[in-house]
Order: C-alpha cells, then structure tokens, then sequence
C-alpha cells in the first residue's frame, strides 16, 4: 500500500536530534519519512550530491521545514543554502510545506527586521542564535510568499510534534470534505442531466401523441438550435435567437445585428466573446461556420414538414395578427390557462405555424393562435387539455435552459 512520503528538510548539526524525533514521529503516524543521512534519498553518482536531495522532493508528498541559527553549506557555491535549494523546489511543485523556526532565532529575527532600515546600527548587533543574517533571508523568504507560508516558531519538539499533528488532522479533513462535495455536486450533475432527459422523452412523447404538426415543427428547430453553439453565443451578448430571426439573416453577424448586437472582430485576444459583442476574428470563423450548418438543418426541418421560409415566417405573422384581434376582441387567448377554445380542423391545424418573434434564453414558449391548441375533442377531459397545452408550452424552455 502506498503511503505518503515526508521529506525533512534542515540543517543537519544543529537540528540532529530533531531530526531523529521527526524521523519516529513520522513512522508511527504509518507515513515514510524522507531524510538524507538515512539513505533514503537517491544519491545518483553521475550528478552533484546536493542535486540528490533537491532531485527527491518530486517522489515526497510533505515537507517539513525546520530553520535553525545555522546557514548550513551553500548549494553548488550559490549564496543560497542547500536547505533553501530544498524548499524552492518543494514550492516549484506546489508540495504542501510544513516550516517551523526555532524561538531564539524567531526572537533575532524581530530585531534584525526593525532595525533594517539602518545598515549601521545592524553591522554593530550581534545576533547570538544565528551564525549568519542570510539565515533572516531564508525567513522572510518563506514567510514573503503569497500561499503556503506559514512559520510557526517551536521551543521543543514537543511543540513540533502537536504542531504537525494538528495540521494534518486538519488537512484529512479537508481531504475528506472536498471529496464528500465533489461527490454531492457530481451527483446533482447527474440527477439533473436524467431529469433533462426524461423532460425531452416526455416532450417528445406528447408532442407525437398530441401535438399540431406545427408544435412538432417548432421543437424540432429548437431542439436543433439547443445542439449548436451559435444560438448560446447570441444568447451570451444578449440577443434571443429564434427559428424565424436565423432562418432571416444568412449569417451570424447579420442575425446578431438584426436583433440587436453588432460585432466588434477583434484579433489576438485572451476571451473568445463578450457581452458588448467584441469577438476573436478565429473565434467569430468558428461559430459563423456553425451557424450556417445550423440554419441549413433548419431549413431540411421546414422541408421535411412541406412548409417553405416564406410560409412559416408569413404564418407566424398571422398568428399574432389573429392573437392580437382576439385580444382586442375580449375573446378567451390560449396565453390563459383557463380557456378552453373549441378545437379548428385539421386542415387548418396543420397550417397553423409559431410566432416569430418568440423569446428564448431563460424562457421559451410555443405560441398558439387561441383556434389552434391540440388535436381532440375539446370537451374531453379539459382539466388534462389544459396540463396537456401548459407542457407542451414549457418543454422548450426546459430544453433550452438545460443546454444553456
């Protein structure tokens, strides 16, 4: 079983028996400590020994830090220490860094830091738990970093010890937590995508079994602009794309133009598209790439239904003509749940056609002319007609916003 690997990394004179402490420590916690003179570091014969140690952090999991008053031997003749080496590299792959300072050297450093702006006066002080200020360095190294930077001074290795046991209690705990959570979203994620599709079958279902061939047309060409990226990128720099605006416009720009947007191609930029219609020029080929196969698809949809463009686009026209007169009128509007008009024949159910301009995004509908709604006797069961109508008028919207 694998088990993870702590590298111990300080000065070895001053430290030993700190060293050996962590070394026991590490070992009845069940983890592998990683320490030099205990040959568990590689030392490859072709390379520097010093390259040897700074080559094993990559196979640790930990690293335990431990500042001392000594600067301890230079790395390859570098003004850094080979401790410091250690941890730059540890830092350099995002290991989780446990650092800890002796109390007499925390207390030096105090002093060192107040009174750095007076070279003078710092020549003068003598530091007695340091042998060399570029120990105060390698502090403030550590602490100047903008994560993984605490230091926590210790005065024995009792304090070490507690130190170490409540920070990696703390960290399986978050271990713990994160993957409890990712779990629960994972699981919504999935719980949701089962509900978009059983919504889409029961839809589909409906629409088969009820539904004008007009609706049947009209959940086709949404579910056709659900599948394509263009319809979201409109969406995204707030215009509301419908069956009618595309199958008017040619091309991207120009639909997004004609409701509203007019594009701004720019080059060489970090974002693909924002909201105040500014789009990459390779971004803008893409999806106007996609848009056209899209509105091809629309127009196989009208084919397979033997309607023409002109005929759905001047069909929706009338109808809003003829929901409009009918509201002016006083009569009963399919908008109301509770009208119940009586049934057209299918002749004319079958020529009926959606509006054009209807909206999309967060809600979209399947407008009807109040002649128009289901096929069926419309004294039939009117409570289930009227759930039949206000499912077929949602399913869209759900659709859409699920892709979304």
């Amino acid at each position: 079983m694998a088990v993870p690997r702590v590298f111990v990394s300080s000065t070895w004179y001053d430290l030993r028996y700190i060293r050996e402490n962590l070394q026991y420590f590490i070992k009845s916690l069940g983890y592998e400590p990683v320490l030099s003179e205990e040959g568990s570091v590689f030392f490859d014969p072709r390379v520097h020994v010093q390259d040897g140690c700074v080559a094993e952090m990559p196979n640790c999991q930990m690293l335990v830090l431990v500042i001392g008053g000594r600067h301890g031997s230079s790395f390859k003749g570098t003004p850094v220490s080979v401790t410091n080496a250690e941890y730059r590299e540890a830092v350099r792959l995002k290991i989780p860094i446990f650092a800890l300072v002796e109390q007499g050297v925390h207390n030096d450093l105090q002093v060192h830091a107040s009174n750095r702006g007076n070279p003078r006066v710092l020549d003068e002080i003598r530091f007695p738990s340091v042998d060399a200020t570029a120990v105060f360095d390698f502090i403030e190294e550590v602490r100047s970093n903008a994560v993984n930077n605490a230091l926590v001074p210790f005065r024995d290795f009792a304090d070490i010890e507690s130190y170490l046991r409540q920070q990696w209690a703390g960290m399986m705990f978050s271990f713990l937590s994160a993957a409890n959570e990712s779990a629960r979203v994972t699981d919504t994620l999935v719980v949701m995508r089962e509900m978009s599709e059983r919504i889409e079958m029961l839809s589909r279902q409906i629409l088969r079994s009820v539904g004008t061939d007009a609706a049947k047309m009209t959940a086709a060409l949404y579910d056709t602009m659900v599948s394509h990226v263009a319809p979201r990128e409109l969406q995204f720099i707030g215009c509301r794309p419908t069956p009618a605006a595309i199958l008017q416009n040619d091309t991207f720009a120009q639909s997004a133009e004609a409701l509203g947007v007019k594009l701004k191609i720019v080059s060489d930029k970090s974002y693909s598209i924002i909201g105040d219609g500014e789009v990459d020029r390779r971004h803008l080929e893409t999806t106007s790439n996609d848009y056209l196969q899209m509105r091809q698809e629309l127009l196989r949809i009208l084919e397979e239904f033997g309607v023409s463009p002109e005929q759905y686009l001047a069909g929706g026209k009338q109808i809003q003509a003829d929901r409009d007169r009918s509201e002016v009128a006083g009569e009963p509007s399919s908008a109301s749940p509770a009208s119940n008009p009586p049934a057209a024949p299918a002749a004319e159910r079958q020529r009926s056609m959606p509006r054009d301009d209807a909206p999309t995004g967060s809600k979209v509908r399947l407008w009807h002319s109040h002649r128009h709604v289901i096929a069926g006797d419309p004294a039939a069961h009117p409570s289930s007609r009227e759930q039949v109508v206000a499912f077929l008028e949602e399913a869209p919207a759900r659709m859409i916003a699920t892709a979304s």
